[in-house]
């Protein structure tokens, strides 16, 4: 298997979508459902993405290709942009932005956000996950930043692991009850980790 790593490209937009929603453990389906009649919740993400809206664009996201096939990606900005807008209040309903308040109100000040990573489940532990950490740090690095940050479930023990093998830290529990699209226990773990060149 030769996977290799390049920057999202507008054609990514659909995989790329699909990838953010298993990595969001169910925000993406809260946020948007029913919001946009005859699309989707990934089909959403997939079109803002492609309308390149910063942050949340494809250009913020690294992928990792099995031949031409998007196999993982990682989805990354300044974490300053971690953050309910106003922009997101006009957007969602105020019930859903209230459920996220913790959530998104919960950051590293002055680091860079991993704020999506999957990889697909044929594709896992075949080191792509710790690839695309270690090439969202470089990216990062050239930006000026020296502390990653990023947001995980603290139920899921697969990923918890791998951002403690690759130098992550935990600094704060977040509050984030469950509902019927976010099925997790125990809300998230905001985590950090210091990167030098």
């Amino acid at each position: 298997m030769k996977i290799t790593y390049r920057p999202s490209e507008r054609e990514d937009c659909a995989k790329l979508a699909e990838l953010i929603n298993i990595a969001s453990g169910g925000v993406v389906q809260y946020l948007f459902h029913g919001l946009v009649p005859g699309m989707t919740p990934v089909q959403i993400v997939g079109y803002n993405l492609e309308k390149d809206y910063y942050p949340h664009s494809y250009k913020s996201a690294i992928v990792a290709l099995d031949g031409n096939t998007v196999v993982g990606m990682a989805l990354s900005y300044p974490s300053s942009y971690h953050s309910i807008t106003d922009e997101m209040r006009s957007y969602f309903p105020e019930d859903r932005i209230k459920q996220l308040q913790d959530y998104y109100s919960s950051r590293v000040n002055n680091s860079w956000f991993l704020d999506a990573l999957c990889v697909t489940e044929s594709h896992r532990r075949y080191g792509i996950g710790e690839k695309l950490i270690s090439l969202t740090k470089e990216y990062a690095i050239g930006k000026g930043y020296h502390t990653l940050s990023l947001m995980v479930f603290a139920d899921n023990t697969l990923a918890i692991p791998l951002y403690e093998h690759t130098g992550f830290e935990i600094v704060q529990h977040v509050e984030l009850r469950e509902n019927e699209f976010i099925k997790h226990e125990n809300g998230c773990l905001l985590m950090k980790c210091k990167i030098t060149t």
